[in-house]
């Protein structure tokens, strides 16, 4: 699955580009993300790291449009919008993780995907939009360094007081197949780190990931199985209790989504019809990509929200929202 191999894999380049090497895209869109570009240089984080990545920004195809003289690709720019995301406001994290999203789908259909067909009254997935109000927004009282510290650690974000929508529910968390907190990371290793991170919360941890379980127990465990010993996390928590919280890739997450769906709404081993918060963990690997930059885990990730996410943002408002860590 992509991220559980800790792929270092260009983003969505691949034989669906052109021969120059630029990904499939509209004008829009490379205007959009011209803009958030823009908007990244000006970080701090960004302008930090930004002699140590020059390397990893340009993608081995996009040489040879740089050496043709043609502009750099949009991947190369979804990459650079990408770093630091996670320390910008809401506007900024809808419009990059939406230039994200709709290039996935542009892409999936340029490579034979049949857009979901539904009724006219009926709004299809790949036509969602995402809005400032479906993520995350810092208490107005943080600052900079503030918001910084409290993306060092997972506890310490998820410890504040207007992340989750109640703490004690998180503790006694009563639903099984659908975690009250997902969180997505691009590899299994850094889901372990997450994991430990987790820790100080003294709350079981369900690993839905590769490496450590494979996908029937996962499936025993979501459903509350206690047969599941590998379940994870806590002391003193027995297996075959609910999850409150779930660390996880996107392909893993994404079939635990598809198993045993019948093709109405939340009949996976994985549900969201409970889940209250979804977590995009933007941890960058070594050449600079996260989850949402980097080729396996970025297709999987965008399929996960049209397959599963876009739905239950559409359908319960504000009662679910995304964070980016």
């Amino acid at each position: 699955m992509g991220g559980d191999d800790l792929s270092d894999d260009d983003y969505l380049l691949d034989s669906r580009s052109d021969p120059k090497g630029t990904a499939i895209s509209s004008s829009h869109d490379d205007s959009v993300v011209k803009e958030q570009v823009g908007a990244a240089k000006k970080r701090k984080t960004g302008i930090n790291k930004k002699e140590n990545t020059d390397a990893a920004i340009i993608a081995p195809s996009s040489k040879k449009s740089k050496n043709n003289g043609a502009p750099a690709s949009k991947s190369s720019l979804i990459i650079q919008a990408g770093r630091g995301i996670a320390l910008d406001g809401p506007d900024a994290q809808a419009t990059f993780f939406g230039t994200c999203y709709s290039h996935a789908v542009k892409m999936n259909v340029s490579a034979g995907e049949q857009p979901d067909e539904r009724d006219e009254k009926t709004k299809k997935p790949e036509d969602f939009m995402f809005h400032p109000h479906h993520f995350h927004a810092p208490s107005k009282d943080s600052d900079a360094s503030t918001n910084e510290k409290h993306h060092s650690n997972l506890s310490i974000y998820l410890k504040q007081s207007n992340v989750i929508p109640s703490m004690k529910r998180l503790k006694n968390w009563k639903h099984n197949h659908s975690p009250m907190v997902i969180i997505i990371s691009l590899s299994a290793r850094r889901c372990v780190e997450l994991q430990k991170q987790l820790s100080s919360l003294n709350l079981p941890v369900a690993k839905l990931f590769a490496k450590h379980m494979n996908v029937d127990e996962q499936v025993k465990m979501l459903k509350g199985d206690k047969s599941s010993e590998k379940a994870g996390g806590g002391k003193g928590k027995k297996a075959g209790r609910c999850y409150g919280i779930g660390v996880g890739t996107p392909g893993r997450l994404l079939t635990l989504l598809r198993h045993g769906n019948d093709g109405t709404a939340n009949s996976g081993a994985l549900k969201l019809n409970h889940t209250e918060l979804i977590i995009i963990d933007c941890h960058e690997d070594s050449k600079g990509f996260n989850v949402c930059t980097l080729r396996d885990t970025a297709k999987e990730l965008m399929d996960f929200m049209k397959e599963g996410v876009v739905s239950e943002l559409d359908r319960r408002k504000d009662k679910i929202k995304l964070a980016l860590f």
